[in-house]
């Protein structure tokens, strides 16, 4: 992303790239070679190692497979969910938003049995992404072919309401992991298909984000309206009164919405939202960037601190913020640079000169052109 101009011909700010796949680091996937190679007791102390090295890129992977192992060993251990939680407060756009799934009500519930989704994700998680691609697909035929036989069930007075509830859950969970896993092997078209039908096949946390994930593919497929309204609806499904949750999906989903509105102020979905508030274009990007402000739990990615302080003018947390994502990855700390140079034509104000000042400060702290 760091090799991308700024500016398009005329100036003006381009538009946020896709956020880049999330490869596992090659000191990670050294060990986890070692792990699947059978040597489990030397991986996970080395994987240990690197996860409590400090909050980085390479640590976070790190704690995400040693959440995979443990899942591999014990299912949602608490050994487990120490490492799921260490992901969750971390800044990976990938990871993080996994990991809180993955710690859910929903997902706890429902990803067990009978179809033992639990051991696929853990192929996943701990790099055999090969061998969990092939167990989601087979698990989704199985499931596909169990709830097909439900109408012959009910006509023959053996219809089961409660483990069809439990089919129909599971395969809306495989599908999502699938699609995650299509995204993260880099074939997004693929992932398009079972991520649309979760979106459409249910609501709440789960729906939330497989509509995160469906956005980005919008996104890379510069489908930027419908990108914004599957996002749009993303953010409202992770609130806490629709996903039973404390709304600890919603900084991630209100990064990626933010970031779609703001790279296209044009868009219906701005404008649209703006008449029925009777805001202006600035008001709808900043809102969800203000409301994931109340949310940030479990989950604390920085870049909610940069475009919530950076809007309003209140640079107190947008510094240490850069510092938490430049420290992570220069991939995250680019992405920072890049949205604070987008949200730039709604923070400017050459009625404010203290404003007008500080953003200049800011750009060349950070190397940013003057936009147009």
């Amino acid at each position: 992303m760091t090799d991308l101009p700024l500016l398009d011909d005329d100036g003006h700010a381009l538009p946020l790239p896709p956020d880049p796949l999330s490869p596992i680091p090659d000191i990670v996937e050294r060990e986890l070679a070692a792990y699947r190679a059978g040597e489990a007791q030397q991986a996970r102390a080395a994987l240990t190692t690197i996860a409590e090295s400090g909050r980085t890129a390479v640590a976070g992977h790190a704690a995400m497979a040693l959440a995979g192992i443990e899942l591999a060993d014990d299912g949602l251990s608490t050994s487990c969910e120490k490492w799921l939680e260490q992901v969750a407060r971390g800044e990976d756009p990938w990871l993080g938003p996994l990991a809180v799934v993955m710690l859910s009500a929903d997902f706890k519930a429902h990803a067990a049995a009978p179809e033992p989704l639990l051991g696929h994700l853990a192929k996943q998680l701990t790099g055999d992404l090969a061998a969990a691609r092939k167990s989601y697909e087979h698990a989704l035929a199985e499931l596909r072919g169990t709830s097909a036989r439900f109408d012959e069930d009910e006509i023959n007075g053996e219809y089961d309401d409660d483990f069809a509830r439990i089919v129909y859950a599971q395969q809306y969970i495989a599908n999502i992991l699938l699609g995650n896993l299509l995204l993260q092997s880099g074939n997004s078209a693929a992932a398009l298909e079972p991520l649309n039908d979760a979106r459409l096949g249910g609501d709440g946390l789960l729906a939330a984000y497989a509509a995160y994930l469906e956005g980005h593919v919008l996104v890379e497929q510069k489908d930027a309206e419908k990108a914004a309204r599957v996002l749009g609806y993303a953010f409202t499904e992770s609130l806490p009164h629709k996903s039973g949750t404390e709304g600890e999906l919603l900084p991630w989903t209100a990064i990626r919405y933010c970031e779609a509105l703001a790279s296209n102020p044009w868009m219906d979905e701005v404008a649209g939202n703006a008449r029925r508030s009777a805001v202006d274009a600035g008001t709808v990007i900043l809102a969800p960037f203000e409301t994931a402000t109340s949310y940030m739990r479990s989950s604390k990615p920085a870049l909610i601190d940069v475009g919530y302080g950076v809007f309003p003018g209140d640079w107190e947390p947008v510094y240490p913020a850069l510092g938490r994502l430049r420290a992570w990855s220069d991939e995250r700390y680019e992405r920072a640079r890049r949205l604070i140079l987008v949200l730039h034509e709604f923070v400017e104000d050459q009625r404010n000169e203290e404003q007008t000042r500080n953003l200049a400060e800011l750009r060349k702290k950070l190397d940013l052109p003057d936009p147009r």
